[in-house]
């Protein structure tokens, strides 16, 4: 449920922000958002709780029969507890796996210290044979443990949620219990908004900094805080892998990255010659599968790589000019993975973002296959700042931004027992920041989010082989998912490297 919900909301606000970044770089966080939203939503009531439960694609089985005025009219225990399985796996990685493979990597590096010490009793006493197999076995032990190392997971992946609140407003028990069971927000930490609200801005942006190792600076800009603020809700996630197959900084070299209105810059373009751990699939204009050949006639390969493969010879290896390409490539441990998919126009974009939905995207990935890949990847990196009230009102969450004190205001009641009218809850805005780093080594990436109450995104073989090139030379989309069940952590596009 959590899954399907998120991946749904990340796609609706993918093409929000869009349409109001017309031709702009993207990068945001729906995973940081939707915890965010989550935990608002359980203190929603009445239409404020069924406009947030529809911008966020919570699951029609979740909808209460009963009208009962002082619940929610969701049932969210068990979209909590999803996202809470799921935040605890990110915390703690999958520790039955990566222990075993830890174990394999202590049993195995034992190994190699015994044959060391056989292999130096035979340099004194052995035969040249005797020393031989010594050093084959040592070779053939080395690669399998290698190949342990890069099973374990090298990555460092974490999300924190916190709630801030005024240190005399009544928050609801219950309330806030079941945030911290499925959130783990270690209840309320209070604050004095009434009285030092600028001081608690900073312990709010100090806290987001350091979970986010530095990465997400002043999410609350100066100002946005004042006496009737009572609640901040706060989530931060931060990660940073390293590639399965790291990109050569030898092989990088400046090339053209052309735009769609057909200028080009320079870039500073990662090539990888047949990447064995990527997930490849091409497909045609209206998103149907292309079948990629794995084999073709060694005088087409060559005639197209001298026409740099723009104009393939013989049976087609690529779509035709208005189609697309999807590369997935892992990070060690298999556990997250960066989702490609470029146009093979420069200028072919919009068209793929026009037929992107979750149910698309789900269909196009699982279409991918392994097979060895030529890569071509800019290197980029983004540092952007949404102010999300707006996207998420033209998405369809109104009530929740109006002032409860109005005809028609926000609905809040779940959260705080007070019945003053400067502690009646709604959110004033929703502040979204996002980083992310794209290198030879790997990715980082960090993104934060905060929901403010107040009161009132000659003969050759006949065929050999075929290797597709996947470039990124052109505007594409990029994901950052989880391998096992594809939650959406991260998205964004890239219209010009940075």
């Amino acid at each position: 449920m959590f899954v399907q919900a998120n991946n749904e909301f990340a796609i609706d606000l993918y093409h929000q922000l869009a349409r109001e970044n017309g031709g702009v770089n993207l990068f945001f966080s729906p995973y940081s958002m939707f915890n965010v939203l989550a935990m608002a939503a359980e203190g929603a009531r009445g239409v404020t709780a069924e406009e947030m439960g529809a911008v966020l694609r919570f699951p029609n089985g979740l909808h209460r029969s009963d009208q009962d005025v002082t619940k929610t009219p969701w049932d969210l225990g068990p979209l909590h507890a999803g996202i809470s399985g799921f935040n605890s796996w990110i915390r703690g990685g999958d520790e039955g796996n990566d222990t075993e493979i830890r174990a394999q990597i202590k049993q195995t590096r034992m190994r190699l210290y015994d044959i060391g010490k056989r292999a130096k009793e035979l340099e004194r006493q052995g035969t040249r044979q005797e020393q031989n197999e010594v050093a084959e076995e040592a070779r053939k032990v080395e690669a399998e443990f290698r190949c342990l190392l890069a099973q374990a997971d090298p990555n460092e992946i974490r999300v924190a949620n916190a709630l801030w609140g005024e240190k005399t407003c009544p928050f609801r028990k219950k309330y806030v219990e079941t945030i911290e069971e499925h959130y783990q927000t270690g209840g309320v930490f209070p604050v004095d908004f009434k009285l030092n609200a600028e001081g608690a801005r900073q312990r709010i942006n100090d806290w987001v900094e350091g979970q986010t190792n530095h990465r997400i600076t002043n999410l609350i800009p100066p100002g946005l805080l004042d006496d009737l603020t009572r609640l901040i809700l706060t989530n931060a996630i931060y990660f940073k892998g390293e590639w399965l197959e790291p990109f050569d900084e030898a092989m990088t070299r400046p090339l053209d990255f052309t735009q769609p209105d057909r200028s080009a810059r320079e870039v500073q373009m990662m090539i990888a010659r047949y990447i064995e751990s990527a997930c490849y699939a091409a497909f045609n204009a209206d998103g149907s599968f292309f079948n990629t050949p794995q084999e073709v006639t060694y005088k087409s390969l060559v005639e197209s790589l001298m026409a740099d493969l723009e104009e393939p010879v013989g049976a087609p290896k690529y779509p035709d000019a208005n189609g697309f390409a999807m590369l997935e490539l892992p990070y060690k441990g298999r556990r997250l993975s960066m989702v490609l998919i470029a146009p093979n126009r420069y200028d072919g974009l919009a068209v793929i973002e026009q037929s992107l939905s979750a149910e698309t995207l789900n269909r196009w990935i699982k279409q991918r296959k392994w097979r060895n890949v030529h890569v071509f990847l800019p290197r980029f990196k983004l540092d952007v700042g949404y102010r999300m009230t707006g996207a998420l009102q033209e998405l369809g969450m109104m009530r929740a931004f109006m002032n409860p004190l109005e005809d028609g205001g926000a609905q809040f009641a779940g959260m705080t027992t007070s019945r003053e009218p400067d502690d009646q809850l709604y959110i004033s805005e929703v502040c979204h920041k996002a980083f992310v780093d794209v290198n030879e080594k790997g990715t980082e990436a960090a993104a934060a989010t905060d929901v403010i109450m107040l009161g009132a995104t000659g003969i050759d073989p006949p065929t050999v082989p075929f290797t597709p090139t996947f470039k990124a030379d052109r505007p594409f989309i990029f994901i950052i998912r989880d391998t096992s069940e594809g939650t959406i952590l991260f998205m964004g596009r890239v219209t010009r490297p940075g």
